[in-house]
């Protein structure tokens, strides 16, 4: 039996909410402002910390930035794993399923790393991070194809490629979402595409 993990001192923790308050900020900053207008001075005043515990935890624009990418990436998968988790078996649990993959990638969260992967264009340093913290949640999006499809999936030779093809398209019209389209068009597209991708997958 493994022993129980030592508690963290008062200090640890404060430190630890502290960063997370910070990193949480500096995301915010990315949806509300754009990279170009994220501070450090913002993202403190935003995480309502001091300027000194700021530079403590992250001492320039450049290792904040870098931090926040594997935040929100980390954010992305946990915040997807446990909503499939919660999900109820049923004849409706692959609709629901891709119902929340689309949310993610319409959503907040998503819509800041695209708003990285736009200023990395010009940001040699941030351009190789963006693009390996995007491919692992690639990963981790396209593992979750055989448990969401189950037997199904397991019974074909080419179910990862038309699963890659699937995520292309929720992920493509997730960014119309994000690039304001009218909500109204995007859920009939959404269920039209939806309703193709089952019965492609369920095969």
């Amino acid at each position: 039996m493994a022993a129980p993990l030592p508690a963290l001192e008062p200090q640890q923790q404060r430190s630890i909410e502290t960063r997370r308050r910070l990193l949480d900020a500096a995301v915010e900053e990315l949806l509300e402002n754009g990279y170009g207008k994220v501070t450090t001075v913002s993202v403190a005043r935003r995480a309502q910390v001091t300027r000194g515990a700021q530079q403590h935890h992250f001492p320039n624009k450049d290792v904040l930035v870098a931090e926040a990418v594997r935040h929100l990436a980390r954010r992305q998968s946990d915040e997807l794993a446990a909503q499939l988790a919660a999900l109820r078996q049923g004849k409706a649990r692959v609709a629901n399923a891709l119902d929340l993959i689309y949310a993610q990638y319409g959503g907040p969260l998503f819509a800041a790393m695209f708003e990285l992967s736009l200023a990395a264009r010009h940001e040699p340093a941030l351009r190789d991070l963006v693009r390996e913290e995007e491919q692992g949640m690639a990963g981790t999006v396209h593992a979750l194809g055989r448990v969401i499809f189950g037997p199904a999936a397991l019974r074909s030779a080419d179910f990862a490629a038309r699963w890659a093809a699937a995520l292309s398209t929720i992920r493509g019209i997730a960014v119309l979402r994000i690039l304001g389209h009218s909500e109204r068009a995007l859920q009939r597209q959404w269920r039209f595409a939806r309703g193709q991708i089952v019965a492609a997958l369920s095969q």
